[in-house]
């Protein structure tokens, strides 16, 4: 088992040795909890430029793993060195018998975490339930989806959910009430007078440009 990840080492790369000839413990590295890489998954998934600091997190959340490991693996060395220094003497004619039958520390060793790659603990890790990778996807999807803007006869309209939604409203009322133009604020925050007609083209394009978000969703997944 390699431990030397662990330990202090000389120029050649081999343990210190303290005055009982043990190996120099490292002092702990900077590390990170589950709940931090949550955490800040959550507050920068939906920007790419940001995913670096995930990861980095994440490989601070696996030296974590190991350090929390080796405390235990020290702790078992302690129990395990002391149940044998402590053993009770047997008599000699069932010594032998009794090593095979019952150990004289049975306590198994703590299983240590398995070394991943960043994209192994990113399709490991769950937050709310998926992946990481599938949660980063979803955001940015979501994010793409919030920022759709269509175009008919020179006017940009909002195409999220909510706007195509408030359009399709707009067509039922005023089919209901047989009005052909209506005044509606468009992407930049400003108010114009539109048809029913081109906001039922705006609502068309915007679902359309929402599938081609989803249909590439459905591809990658």
């Amino acid at each position: 088992m390699n431990l030397m990840i662990f330990y202090e080492l000389d120029d050649s790369g081999s343990p210190v040795l303290d005055e009982q000839k043990q190996p120099v413990i490292r002092h702990r590295p900077e590390s990170k909890a589950l709940a931090d890489v949550l955490l800040v998954t959550r507050l920068h998934a939906a920007n790419p430029a940001m995913h670096n600091v995930i990861d980095k997190f994440i490989e601070l959340y696996s030296v974590t793993l190991q350090w929390d490991w080796f405390a235990h693996y020290q702790a078992w060395l302690v129990r395990k060195a002391d149940a044998e220094l402590n053993a009770p003497e047997l008599p000699i004619e069932t010594q032998y018998q009794q090593a095979i039958e019952v150990p004289l520390f049975a306590e198994p060793m703590p299983e240590r975490p398995q070394h991943k790659t960043i994209e192994q603990y990113r399709a490991s890790i769950l937050i709310d339930g998926i992946s990481i990778d599938e949660y980063l996807f979803r955001t940015q999807r979501a994010a793409a989806v919030n920022s759709i803007t269509v175009k008919v006869d020179g006017l940009v309209f909002d195409g999220d959910e909510q706007s195509q939604r408030r359009m399709l409203a707009a067509i039922h009322a005023s089919e209901d009430a047989g009005i052909e133009s209506t005044i509606w604020r468009l992407a930049d925050n400003t108010e114009a007078a539109v048809t029913v007609e081109q906001i039922r083209q705006a609502h068309s394009l915007a679902i359309i440009e929402q599938g081609k978000l989803w249909t590439k969703g459905a591809t990658n997944a």
